[in-house]
């Protein structure tokens, strides 16, 4: 299995030119299974694939979860040997994500989905690397899909792809592991001894795509190749129907240059909510990490 899962990925890698030679690749690793294995198939074939790997940490605040997660990323990076980027949100916004959603009032998940997209944007570039690396998978794939068909959000079915081309103000986007089921990925990261947390989000079960995610295993059970037919017959759709992502050059944020379509972005109005000083964030030097044996940043 480790074999066919790993061969499966660099085809896609390659056959979709996910990477290309002399790309900074940033894996964003939460610390669980589908980001470290992500990580680790990347650092694993960079020399052959012609890219530099690191890491990228979006430290929540997060009683006792972030704290282990942060544990087990320090040692998929030491076990790679690639430089760990740790983004704290404490030290830009004076809180950790439970704070910041008690004072917005709004649901835990959407606000850590607008925080992680943005920190995903604008990090990358911030540091010099010029792709972002995410863990989604099939699972993820079939939650994102139907959850937008459910709110009408058809716009964002049509960018259903495991890679995003890059712009003037964003990284491309690529999702190696976008055609592996979850089960098989954790099977894989066992195997191999990837580290990783088996600590889950206190906020995990408040996300619409988890309840899908977990009615689909049912599906998947009695009909096996449920997920893969889906998301490649949304895609089939999305493509006979010329349905494209929208292309509208977007604004540059007046505060931190973020892609908006209004003037300000959602973080930088969320930050003058609560009394902020909006402005593009940083990955303070003491939380830059290169273990012993991996190349400078």
């Amino acid at each position: 299995m480790a074999k066919s899962i790993e061969e499966r990925v660099l085809g896609l890698i390659r056959g979709q030119r996910l990477v290309k030679r002399g790309d900074r690749v940033m894996v964003a690793v939460s610390g669980g299974k589908d980001s470290s294995t992500t990580a680790w198939i990347l650092a694993k074939h960079a020399e052959d694939l012609g890219i530099k790997v690191a890491l990228l940490h979006l430290y929540q605040g997060i009683p006792r979860y972030s704290d282990n997660a942060l544990k087990d990323v320090k040692k998929l990076a030491d076990k790679l040997k690639v430089p760990l980027y740790v983004h704290h949100w404490e030290d830009e916004w004076g809180m950790g994500l439970p704070g910041i959603v008690g004072r917005m009032r709004k649901a835990s998940c959407y606000i850590c989905g607008i925080l992680k997209r943005y920190y995903q944007n604008v990090l990358p570039l911030e540091m010099g690397y010029n792709v972002v690396a995410t863990g989604h998978n099939l699972d993820d794939a079939v939650g994102f899909t139907i959850n937008n068909l459910i709110t009408g959000q058809f716009e964002y079915i049509a960018r259903l792809s495991p890679v995003l081309p890059e712009s003037e103000l964003t990284p491309r986007k690529i999702k190696p592991l976008f055609w592996i089921q979850e089960k098989e990925i954790l099977a894989f990261a066992e195997e191999n001894n990837i580290p990783f947390s088996r600590c889950q989000c206190p906020f995990q079960q408040l996300a619409p795509t988890y309840h899908i995610r977990r009615a689909f295993d049912v599906v998947e059970e009695r009909r096996p190749g449920t997920r893969k037919a889906f998301v490649k017959n949304v895609m089939r759709l999305v493509e006979r129907a010329k349905v494209a992502p929208e292309e509208s050059k977007p604004n540059k944020c007046k505060y931190c240059g973020a892609p908006t379509r209004g003037k300000v972005c959602a973080v930088c109005k969320m930050k003058i909510r609560l009394g902020i000083k909006p402005e593009r964030p940083r990955i303070q030097k003491e939380h830059v990490y290169v273990p012993e044996g991996a190349e400078g940043i």
